[in-house]
């Protein structure tokens, strides 16, 4: 997959509707930078309350920018979390920036409505901190072992459940199972799981993911795991959700740092995790050469994040100035 062809997937979304294509298209040849990238028709979650979802015309990642495009006679469809949705890659879009394109007749007025919006992007595209699109290294585990963490605001996505583990120092080839245990960290497993029905299994991640469940409707085969969870397994899971691609297949998205809630779970009958941190250390394999720790990120006594860079520790201290910096 490249840049070329994963564009053109955006762009082809449109080509059945005449007035966003001609929206889509516009803003995406002004920008005129394969540094940013965009993704259209992008699931997002309006509201957390009400757990109701819509379609973001244009979604800009870098920036958490949104582009609604109001054609005439049409208003953008909300819609309740259904089963048929729940594979999809959904973006929390409650802190995103909204801009609006409203269509009419005039295209002069339509081109003023997106020439304004563009020239917003190319404003924090010139802004420092522009961090380019690199798709290679977007789903390249060594970029976030670089960087010493990895963090579910940043929406990390991978292709295998092997490269979810890698970020974690595992040093696999491939994988066959759902997921492994941590090499460096005896309390963690790392999971990928399906969030929308999968034979016998129902599990369900809360709107804004700070809890998940695991649940199997055969209730012999529910308890049996229930109790091997419990007792026999790890209570910690670095969580990784199972999505459809934009390019079709699937892959994973990381969720964050959680932990078994095991009063919760007893008396649920199903297994109940709670997200502690957003953000998890990653490590090199035990087999390479790590480069030396300049410094460590703490959320009180939890080490969240290592850093091997003055630059990227610089950029997460700006973001997170709440944590302890030892």
């Amino acid at each position: 997959m490249d840049k070329y062809q994963f564009i053109k997937k955006q762009l082809s979304k449109t080509n059945k509707k005449n007035d966003e294509n001609y929206v889509v298209s516009r803003i995406w040849h002004l920008i005129n930078n394969v540094d940013v990238k965009m993704i259209t028709q992008q699931y997002i979650l309006r509201d957390l309350a009400t757990k109701r979802y819509a379609l973001a015309d244009i979604y800009f990642p870098q920036f958490g920018i949104i582009v609604e495009i109001d054609e005439p006679y049409h208003q953008t469809e909300e819609m309740l979390l259904k089963d048929k949705i729940r594979q999809n890659d959904i973006v929390q879009a409650l802190e995103c920036e909204v801009f609006r394109v409203t269509v009419s007749d005039n295209i002069v007025e339509v081109n003023k409505q997106v020439d304004f919006i563009v020239s917003e992007i190319h404003k924090m595209i010139a802004k420092d901190g522009f961090v380019p699109w690199n798709l290679q290294e977007e789903y390249d585990p060594i970029t976030y072992i670089r960087a010493g963490f990895i963090d579910a605001d940043d929406h990390p996505v991978f292709k295998t459940i092997s490269d979810c583990c890698n970020c974690f120092g595992a040093g696999y080839n491939g994988l066959q199972h759902s997921g492994a245990r941590h090499k460096y960290q005896s309390e963690i497993d790392i999971k990928g799981l399906k969030f929308y029905p999968n034979g016998e299994w129902n599990n369900q991640l809360e709107a804004d993911d700070e809890h998940f469940t695991e649940f199997n409707f055969d209730p012999a085969k529910n308890q049996a795991y229930l109790e091997k969870r419990l007792h026999k397994m790890r209570h910690e899971l670095a969580l990784f959700a199972h999505v459809k691609s934009e390019l079709g297949g699937y892959e994973y998205v990381f969720k964050g740092w959680y932990r078994l809630d095991v009063e919760e779970t007893q008396r649920i009958g199903k297994l109940l995790y709670n997200r502690v941190s957003k953000i998890m250390p990653t490590y090199f394999p035990k087999d390479g050469e790590a480069p030396t720790i300049l410094a460590k990120a703490f959320d009180q006594e939890r080490e969240i994040a290592r850093f091997y860079d003055e630059g990227v520790l610089g950029v997460f201290q700006k973001k997170y100035p709440k944590y302890q910096i030892r």
